[in-house]
């Protein structure tokens, strides 16, 4: 499919189905993510944000993670 036909199917579902479908396919790929850094990746999505901004915004994430972790601090993708 075109990108213009995946946007037409996204644009039937409403917003919270959308953030509900987002849900379902990173649960099912067991992936962990705290609701905060999922709310983004949703907003990022329904911006319509090209994959590897997305990506960067990610990596951005998990580096500070990683810098609060080492300083003891709660990760930012898990809350763990």
């Amino acid at each position: 499919a075109t990108r213009s036909g995946e946007n037409d199917v996204m644009s039937s579902l409403s917003p919270d189905e959308v953030k509900r479908e987002l849900a379902r396919l990173t649960e099912l790929a067991g992936v962990e993510l705290r609701p905060e850094v999922f709310d983004v990746l949703v907003e990022l999505t329904r911006l319509d944000v090209v994959p590897t901004a997305t990506a960067q915004v990610l990596k951005s994430l998990c580096t500070k993670s990683a810098m609060r972790q080492s300083m003891g601090g709660a990760s930012a993708m898990t809350g763990r």
